[in-house]
């Protein structure tokens, strides 16, 4: 397998995707990323400028990666891959963080190094390993999240025909944790599957059935003057659409009394800790605005993201 090219495609199925496939997104939904393919092939830019924090991870990679090596052992390693890579059988591709490549090394769980090798209890490395580096505000985990990297690495895995990968993660700047990945034949089966049926559905603009509102949106953005008569089986999802609100409204209400409560206990105290649980109750500070001219715009029509609801009766 031989890296090509230096950026992966914007209409394509590329390894950062792959958690959306699976369900496992944390930021949009499957029908998101499809319909920002989509809109790639027709030649939109879709790509947004980089956020300080994104800065701040690509500068933190290289000794991240470095460090890493060092606790794991591995001497022959790159901590900066500028070509991405192509799967030899699938329409996938992706970019990688590094490449290490360890010769007959036997990893075992070291948790006082960070060395995690999730439900094995070794991971023999040999040859090619891809390298994920992510950093995250949220808490450590001795078991990340599929979409804090674990999918994107299994389908580097993949496209590199890796035995195992390296998965690095620093949370809140100051815990840094590895995970030894072997490989997930199982994934690797579902994966062909769900990228091959993606890219298809880029090529056709066959979007997924919705799974929330939004994911109806992109699939019909605009409305005629039809009236449509609904069927039966829409009856009951009504009825159901009014029992949740119900249960919904009843639900808020005592979670309402719930945190009043422990507002009253907590008085003026930012932070609030009792065993596993950190409660924040802090100021919120707003900079000073100067007054604004709000520019004229031309009229415009858009579909409501949500649906009206009203009983004739």
């Amino acid at each position: 397998m031989k890296p090509i090219g230096k950026i992966t495609r914007d209409d394509y199925c590329t390894h950062s995707l792959v958690p959306y496939l699976f369900d496992k997104g944390h930021f949009k939904s499957k029908q998101e990323v499809l319909n920002d393919c989509i809109r790639a092939r027709h030649g939109e830019s879709i790509r947004t400028p980089q956020t300080l924090r994104q800065r701040t991870g690509d500068v933190l990679e290289k000794p991240l990666i470095q460090e890493c090596m060092k606790r794991l052992g591995i001497e022959k390693y790159e901590d900066k891959v500028t070509e991405k890579v192509v799967h030899p059988m699938l329409p996938l591709e992706g970019s990688l963080d590094g490449m290490a490549y360890p010769e007959k090394l036997t990893i075992k769980e070291d948790k006082e190094n960070g060395i995690h090798t999730l439900d094995s209890s070794e991971v023999y490395l040999n040859g090619n390993t891809p390298i994920e580096v992510k950093c995250t505000s949220i808490y450590p985990e001795d078991v990340p999240p599929d979409w804090l990297g674990v999918l994107q690495l299994k389908a580097a895995m993949s496209t590199t025909q890796a035995q195992a990968g390296i998965l690095i993660i620093l949370y809140q700047s100051t815990d840094l944790r590895i995970y030894v990945i072997p490989k997930d034949y199982e994934f690797e089966k579902n994966l062909a599957d769900k990228v091959i049926d993606f890219n298809r559905r880029i090529d056709e603009e066959d979007y997924y059935t919705p799974q929330v509102t939004n994911d109806a949106h992109i699939k019909y953005p605009n409305a005629n003057d039809e009236t449509k008569i609904l069927s039966e089986e829409t009856s009951e999802l009504l009825k159901q659409h009014e029992q949740t609100k119900e249960m919904i409204a009843s639900l808020k209400e005592v979670n309402e009394k719930i945190q009043a409560q422990i507002m009253d206990e907590m008085g003026n105290a930012s932070i609030g800790r009792i065993g596993d649980w950190i409660v924040q109750w802090k100021m919120r500070k707003y900079k000073a605005q100067p007054e604004k001219i709000v520019p004229p715009k031309d009229a415009y029509e858009i579909r409501s993201k949500k649906l009206t609801i009203k009983k004739t009766n």
